[in-house]
């Protein structure tokens, strides 16, 4: 048995202001897990995770999380399929964030 090939993407790295984070490229790539890791909340943030469609030319989000205490948060994405991903905070009041995804290439 041989092990799955894995796409994995950091979509935020230690956040503590609002904002979207760098857009990866993932077309190839699809069934993600995303984990939001977040430290010094008390208050908390909106995290969001969003795809790029270039026929609307927009971004979308797939999933928002509110977070109020420290921890990690785990999403789970079977199906997507996307063209790029990105994390992005779109409301906080304290606390740093980061943003993790891991897809697949075997199911293609």
């Amino acid at each position: 048995m041989s092990l799955r090939a894995l796409d994995k993407k950091t979509l935020l790295s230690s956040v503590s202001t609002t904002g979207a984070g760098t857009a990866f490229s993932v077309e190839r790539s699809k069934g993600w897990t995303f984990a939001i890791v977040s430290s010094s909340v008390t208050s908390g943030a909106t995290v969001e995770i969003q795809a790029y469609l270039s026929d609307s030319s927009a971004w979308h989000t797939i999933h928002s999380q509110d977070v109020v205490a420290d921890g990690s948060i785990m999403v789970r994405d079977d199906h997507g399929h996307y063209e790029k991903l990105r994390g992005n905070i779109t409301a906080r009041t304290d606390g740093t964030y980061s943003v993790y995804a891991t897809g697949t290439v075997d199911s293609l």
